[in-house]
């Protein structure tokens, strides 16, 4: 097919799936969906209790002797929508929006869903019978977003026979990913101790429009958290006024950095004033230190109704302290390989209020020991703070593999398609890729996707320019392997 051609048939693909809502942990739908549409043409679907599909494609007539690939993405997405955007996740389809002009696609004011909703439509495309390709095995899972749960609930035999697996949910397409980082999701809580208000002025303390970015790929960046810039603002306000803390929120998900924070604090009427002062200051100076491409950074307060009940003064110095000294952003970087971030943390959601407290880190690191650094830290802090750490799961490192035959195949295609070198890069990223490296030994693994900008936030971007050199690309190489 033509380029033009490739584009639009892989973007009619992708507005089936984006009709669906498939926020992680909600994907029956969109599963089910894709289960009737391979039995409509006739091909061979398993759905397990994970609501995973495995989903064998036979061979074009021809090329039956070619190995067994699994082409593999995941159903669900991270769900971030801009400030003051109304729009229900679990009910509202996703709005793209083309634009020829500029070659890009982009969601009415949230998430896209490209991560992983294109490497879904590419995979639908050649299970289509659009190019000619060996026995495929096509691999959706659910919950990769959060936990990687639909992968981890894939068995043995589920990759019986296949030689190959190519991963379709990385972001650049002049790159193919041969190594990604471990994972572990981290929940810090404890019991709230709540106090009858001495005050009676409420004032709520939004810091909103932050850029937000993926937690992985976008970490060395340094965007603002603003559950970090949250705690900052009360710890430095208690110099200015002594106030109350009703509650603290923040952050939408684990893996994205948080563009979204409130505090509602209770005050005398005498400080009423001198904190909005303070917030107005610290509103310049937040702008003037995180100039963040795409934001429009808000700070402001605003009168709310008074609460009865508040958190103790305890609860509310050990939860501050928490956040602002927990490790976030990166820790350190990696030794072997220049630019690579070997281990990070993301502070991506806290819950402080009269209900529960919970903060929730996903933390990552390409190197065991210093996975293993991060938990100890946090869990040490937590204990001085009288709160309570528990991990809660984690994904596997997918290590590089030297020999793997795949890379080498890909980059050969890839520089005769193009005339150009493909890069091989390990990323700070989790994939799913660890997963399967551990589920089958001797698996040849990679992962490729079309060119991918700000994943996880609302200005997530697809080049659709891009889509042809990833379809290229697999033709190329699903009717070549051996």
């Amino acid at each position: 097919m033509k380029d033009d051609k490739i584009i639009d048939e892989i973007i009619e693909y992708f507005k089936l799936l984006a009709k669906i809502p498939r926020k992680s942990g909600h994907e029956k739908d969109v599963s089910d969906y894709l289960k009737g549409w391979a039995e409509e043409r006739k091909l061979t679907v398993k759905q397990n209790k994970a609501n995973d599909l495995i989903i064998d494609v036979p061979a074009t007539v021809g090329l039956e002797k070619l190995p067994l690939v699994a082409l593999q993405g995941h159903m669900d997405m991270v769900c971030v929508a801009k400030e003051g955007k109304k729009f229900d996740f679990l009910h509202d389809p996703i709005k793209p929006v083309i634009d020829f002009k500029t070659g890009t696609m982009k969601a009415d004011g949230t998430t896209l869903g490209a991560d992983d909703g294109i490497g879904i439509a590419i995979i639908m495309g050649i299970m289509d019978g659009k190019m000619a390709h060996g026995p495929i095995r096509g691999i959706f899972t659910t919950n990769e977003e959060v936990g990687m749960d639909g992968a981890l609930a894939l068995k043995k035999e589920d990759l019986d026979g296949v030689k190959y697996l190519i991963n379709i949910d990385s972001e650049e397409s002049d790159t193919v990913v041969i190594s990604s980082a471990a994972d572990a999701i981290l929940s810090v809580t404890a019991k709230p101790k709540m106090k009858k208000s001495q005050n009676k002025h409420a004032l709520k303390i939004t810091l909103a429009g932050l850029h937000g970015g993926h937690s992985g790929t976008d970490i060395e960046k340094n965007y603002c958290n603003a559950n970090i810039a949250m705690a900052e603002i009360l710890k430095n306000l208690r110099t200015r006024a002594k106030y109350e803390l009703v509650y603290m929120r923040g952050g939408s998900a684990d893996n994205a950095i948080c563009q979204k924070a409130e505090a509602l604090i209770q005050v005398k009427k005498k400080d009423v004033d001198r904190v909005r002062r303070y917030i107005e200051k610290q509103k310049k100076f937040i702008t003037e230190s995180y100039k963040e491409k795409g934001s429009k950074i808000e700070l402001y307060t605003s009168r709310q109704t008074v609460s009865k009940k508040v958190l103790s003064k305890d609860i509310t110095k050990n939860v501050i302290k928490y956040i602002r000294k927990c490790v976030n952003g990166v820790h350190t970087m990696s030794e072997e390989m220049d630019g690579l971030v070997e281990s990070s943390s993301n502070l991506g959601i806290m819950s402080i209020d009269e209900k529960g407290i919970e903060i929730r880190h996903q933390s990552r690191s390409s190197a065991p020991e210093k996975l293993t650094e991060i938990v100890d830290k946090q869990k040490k802090l937590a204990k001085q703070c009288k709160l309570s750490l528990e991990k809660e799961r984690g994904s596997k490192a997918w290590p590089i593999n030297p020999d793997s035959k795949l890379v080498r195949k890909i980059c050969k295609v890839y520089h005769d398609q193009n005339d150009q070198k493909m890069k091989a890069l390990a990323i700070h990223a989790g994939l799913e890729c660890g997963v399967f490296a551990d589920l089958k030994k001797d698996l040849d693994i990679v992962s490729i996707g079309p060119d991918v900008i700000g994943a996880h936030s609302p200005y997530e971007t697809l080049m659709i320019d891009s889509i042809p050199k990833i379809w290229n690309l697999l033709e190329g190489v699903l009717k070549t392997l051996d």
